[in-house]
């Protein structure tokens, strides 16, 4: 029998966030897992175990594989509390209640990003959740993930048009991007470059591994889809003050 971890990294995990992780928790099936809780939030909930918040979810995710004990697992489901924000919530607890990868691996929501590294497309998974498939792949992303830790602080350079992409990406308005204030310079868009650096670091060290793999199918190509719908509709509605 599969043995399965689940951890979810919040930032002041509260009632409703509670309640949107049990529904999940329940819907997807993973209620029977060994769950936890990484809240990066300096307060006491009796919910959650309190996480460092040194390096966001990635620390999370680090510090929850760490209090699960992954020894004893052959899988572990990662999420960010970004899931009950800018995600088809319902529709993900559903496809990931029925995916049973046959091959060992790191699985995840692919992204080919609008770069070129090495000459090379940049592709990745996007950091809100990961499928580790396998004792080994457990333990080689936490110990990858360290590594690449290590330069959280120091900008990704890769040449111009990456950085003019990544700049475009952080006030890219309405239709793409992560801000609509188009200020690049607060404590926002800063951590925000940080952690998109990260993930883009991440994702060229596991291709190089060769353990990448993006989910596929019908049903998650049509989750990706309304996932982007989301994320624009969140987008206007920001903008218009609603």
């Amino acid at each position: 029998m599969i043995s399965t971890g689940c951890i979810l990294v919040a930032y002041d995990f509260d009632d409703r966030k509670q309640m949107l992780w049990d529904m999940f928790l329940k819907r997807s099936e993973l209620i029977n897992s060994k769950h936890i809780v990484i809240d990066n939030y300096p307060n006491d909930n009796i919910e959650s175990k309190r996480g460092s918040n040194e390096f966001y979810e990635f620390s999370g995710y680090i510090e929850g594989i760490e209090a699960l004990g992954s020894n004893d697992l052959d899988r572990i489901f990662l999420f960010n509390d970004t899931l009950f924000e800018h995600h088809a919530t319902m529709m993900w607890a559903y496809l990931l209640k029925n995916i049973s990868p046959k091959k060992d691996g790191i699985f995840g929501d692919g992204r080919i990003e609008p770069v070129l590294w090495d000459g090379k497309p940049l592709r990745i998974l996007a950091s809100w959740h990961f499928l580790l498939k396998g004792k080994s792949s457990i333990r080689g992303f936490k110990e990858l993930l360290e590594d690449v830790l290590v330069d959280f602080d120091k900008p990704l350079v890769i040449d111009d048009a990456y950085k003019a992409y990544r700049e475009i990406y952080l006030s890219g308005g309405i239709f793409n991007g992560y801000s609509l204030s188009g200020k690049l310079n607060n404590e926002d868009a800063l951590r925000k470059r940080r952690c998109i650096d990260t993930e883009h670091r991440l994702g060229r060290e596991l291709e190089k591994k060769g353990n990448m793999i993006f989910y596929s199918g019908f049903q998650y190509q049509f989750i990706h889809l309304l996932d982007r719908y989301l994320s624009f509709h969140r987008r206007f509605k920001s903008i218009l003050g609603l």
